[in-house]
C-alpha cells in the first residue's frame, strides 16, 4: 500500500481553518493526511509571535503541521496563507511536493497596497468590529454578497472575536513580508494558482504581472469571483483542487 501524502491547507487573514469545511467534503482525501493549521492569534490558535515578520509566523505554521522528518508537504492557501507559504516554501524548500496560491500571490505588496494596509490598521484601531465587516463584505462581489449572505454573516461574526492585537500584527506581517517570485522561479516544485477576475486584494492586472514571470505556472482564473472563491464559487473551486491533487503523482 503507498503511503499517504501531506497536505496543508492554510486559511489566511480574519479567517480559520474552519474555511476548509466549504471545500474538504468535496473532496477525494484518502491517500492524503489532511493539515490545519492556524495562523497566530486565529481561530483556536491564541499565540502571537513576538516577533512580526512571515518567518515568525512560518514557524508557527510548521509547529502545528509537525511535518515528519522526511516527508514532502502539498501546499493550499488563501490570500495571507499563500503569502506566507511562499516563505514557508524558503524554509523547507526540500520538503515542497507542490504549492497552489488559492487566491494569493507570491509578490510583495506594492507601494499602494501598503498605504491601504496603514489606513487599515487605523481604521481597526477605530473601531474593529466595522473594520472587520467592512473588510469581508468587501471581499465579496456585489452579487455575492446576496447569494451568501448566511455565510458572509457567520464570518463576520467569527472574525469579530479575534483581538484588536491580532488584526493589527498580521497587517504588520503582510505588510513587511519579503517578495518571494524569484524564489518560487527557482523552485523545484509544481505551481499552481487560482483566482478570481473580480478580485478586489488581486486585481488580474497585478496577478498577470506576477504570472508573466512564472510561465510554467498552471493558472485557473473565474471571472465573475471575488476574494472568497471558496463560497462564492465553491463547485469550480473544488474541481480545480481535485485536479491539481490528481495530478500530484
Amino acid at each position: 500500500m503507498a503511503e499517504k501524502k501531506h497536505i496543508a491547507f492554510i486559511h489566511g487573514f480574519l479567517e480559520s481553518a474552519s474555511m476548509w469545511q466549504y471545500i474538504l467534503p468535496n473532496l477525494s482525501k484518502s491517500n492524503y493526511i489532511i493539515h490545519l493549521p492556524e495562523l497566530p492569534g486565529h481561530g483556536e490558535n491564541h499565540r502571537v509571535p513576538a516577533t512580526q515578520s512571515a518567518e515568525a509566523w512560518c514557524e508557527d505554521i510548521l509547529r502545528q503541521i509537525n511535518l515528519p522528518g522526511r516527508e514532502d508537504l502539498f501546499i493550499v492557501a488563501h490570500s495571507m496563507g499563500g503569502y506566507l507559504a511562499a516563505t514557508l516554501a524558503t524554509i523547507i524548500p526540500n520538503h515542497i511536493r507542490g504549492l497552489c496560491f488559492f487566491q494569493s500571490k507570491a509578490g510583495a505588496d506594492n507601494e499602494e497596497k501598503i498605504t491601504d494596509r496603514k489606513r487599515a490598521i487605523l481604521a481597526a484601531q477605530e473601531n474593529k468590529d466595522l473594520y472587520v465587516r467592512t473588510m469581508i463584505t468587501n471581499s465579496f462581489t456585489p452579487e455575492s454578497r446576496i447569494r451568501c449572505r448566511l455565510q458572509l454573516e457567520k464570518m463576520v461574526v467569527a472574525a469579530q472575536q479575534l483581538e484588536l492585537e491580532t488584526i493589527v500584527a498580521a497587517q504588520t506581517v503582510m505588510i513587511n513580508r519579503p517578495d518571494r517570485v524569484n524564489d518560487m522561479k527557482k523552485r523545484n516544485f509544481p505551481l499552481y494558482y487560482f483566482l478570481g477576475g473580480r478580485d478586489p486584494s488581486l486585481p488580474m492586472d497585478v496577478m498577470n504581472e506576477e504570472l508573466k514571470q512564472l510561465p510554467g505556472a498552471m493558472t485557473h482564473v473565474v471571472q465573475n469571483m471575488g476574494h472568497m472563491g471558496y463560497v462564492e464559487s465553491n463547485k469550480e473551486a473544488s474541481e480545480f483542487l481535485q485536479r491539481i491533487l490528481r495530478a500530484d503523482v
